[in-house]
């Protein structure tokens, strides 16, 4: 099975939009490499809010 979650470290700038929006607070910055994780992609609602806030069309939900 494929990842929900799909986040291309080489275009996210880890600004944190998505991670402000995630409704499940499932998005986090990791302090490691500035960009965005997923602690739990299960969790995940589905409904695409990080795409769409996301400026760079770094996050794609599957």
């Amino acid at each position: 099975m494929g990842s929900i979650v799909d986040i291309n470290l080489q275009l996210c700038t880890g600004c944190g939009a998505c991670v402000a929006l995630c409704p499940r607070n499932i998005l986090f910055i990791n302090k490691d490499t500035g960009t965005c994780a997923v602690s739990d992609e299960t969790k995940c609602d589905k409904l695409r809010g990080c795409e769409r806030v996301c400026m760079v069309d770094a996050i794609k939900i599957h």
